[in-house]
């Protein structure tokens, strides 16, 4: 017998004391009632830690998607802050012989528009720090203040409106800071469709290529992390659907832009990120040469700019200390490569010079150097 049904036979039982049985009654109710409540509540929250042990990877590569789905809206929202032409950081704080030298906007109107383009996580940040460094000039960005500091000690190049053509150069992804195909086809499709973009820079740019096997786990680390330019994401996050649309991403990303730019550019040059952190200060000198840079008072470059920016190129305000890879798949790597070779063959066809695959970690042991020689001719 229930207890309800017991309560009920109870009652009828002793007509005289219908009120303590009334008592008894709404006690079991509300029992029974707090039994159901706490099994319900035990049901639903084995059904979530299910759930959410399940979607884990799936919610932490939606939340990447998340964090970057405003990028479209973002490609011709320049931030509208005026430029003060006075305001100045020091990078190199607390060297006494370096921490004199500032870097600042140049004159309004002064410095026509070039582009400095790349794939997400191809060091753009780095670079931009070494160029303004040497030249003592912001470099603006196409994303505004959305984006922090390149450095930690005080910049003011990305709250810059780019119509007052001050800044040296301006990062620009050009809609590659999406991470699944079909957002970037549209993306790039509105872009490179409008005239009024396609002449921004009059055809000016510096396009900054960096291996696609150590971009693509850079950028990983960088959507896992909700946007940390140090953040990391987890072993368990290099697996599965979402890390093969990824790959899928940017193996196919990374050459379409770079074949854009390369078509497109007809004032500029290519530099690589592994040279430039091989030999920093002849790639830099070539970089500003393509440029048209000479430093007004000690021309072609300042010797102690150069010095100290030199001297503190391995500053980490940006830069993951540890950065977690895994060996790719077959299939993953063989993409990968063949992306590589799109962008070698483009490259020469322009006669710029070749992809430094010598410099590249393919991470692959069974790659051999006569295979390797394939991607250099």
């Amino acid at each position: 017998m229930t207890p309800q049904a017991f309560v009920i036979a109870s009652s009828r039982a002793l007509p005289g004391n219908h009120r303590g049985t009334r008592h008894v009654m709404t006690n079991v109710r509300r029992f029974l009632n707090l039994v159901c409540v706490s099994m319900v509540g035990l049901l639903l929250m084995a059904i979530t830690s299910f759930l959410y042990s399940l979607h884990v990877l799936e919610l932490r590569w939606m939340s990447s998607l998340l964090a970057v789905a405003d990028v479209r809206r973002d490609q011709f929202s320049f931030a509208a802050h005026p430029v003060n032409v006075e305001t100045t950081s020091y990078p190199w704080v607390g060297d006494p012989t370096c921490q004199h030298h500032a870097v600042q906007f140049a004159k309004n109107q002064s410095r026509p528009k070039w582009a400095l383009t790349s794939f997400p996580g191809s060091g753009v940040t780095w670079t931009r720090q070494l160029i303004e460094g040497v030249t003592g000039i912001y470099t603006g960005t196409v994303h505004g203040s959305n984006e922090p500091p390149i450095v930690s000690t005080g910049h003011y190049g990305n709250w810059a409106d780019l119509n007052c053509d001050c800044t040296i150069l301006i990062k620009d992804h050009d809609g590659t800071s999406v991470n699944n195909i079909p957002d970037y086809l549209e993306t790039t499709s509105n872009l490179t469709s409008n005239p009024a973009w396609r002449d921004y820079y009059q055809h000016r740019g510096i396009l900054l290529i960096r291996n696609p096997i150590d971009t693509l786990f850079t950028y990983a680390h960088y959507l896992l992390s909700g946007n940390d330019q140090k953040g990391t994401g987890t072993p368990e996050d290099f697996a599965g659907p979402h890390w093969d649309e990824h790959v899928d991403y940017v193996a196919l990303a990374w050459a379409d832009h770079a074949k854009r730019w390369i078509q497109n550019i007809k004032e500029g040059t290519v530099v690589f990120y592994e040279r430039l952190l091989q030999d920093t200060e002849n790639e830099l000198r070539r970089l500003l040469k393509a440029i048209h840079f000479t430093d007004p008072n000690r021309p072609p470059v300042d010797p102690e700019r150069m010095r100290c920016t030199l001297q503190h190129k391995n500053r980490s305000d940006r830069k993951r200390t540890k950065k977690l890879t895994v060996p790719l798949s077959s299939e993953h790597y063989a993409k990968l490569m063949s992306s590589i070779d799109k962008v070698q063959r483009m490259l020469l066809k322009k006669g710029w010079p070749p992809l430094p695959i010598d410099l590249y970690d393919l991470r692959k042991p069974d790659v051999t150097p006569a295979a390797l020689q394939h991607f250099k001719e």
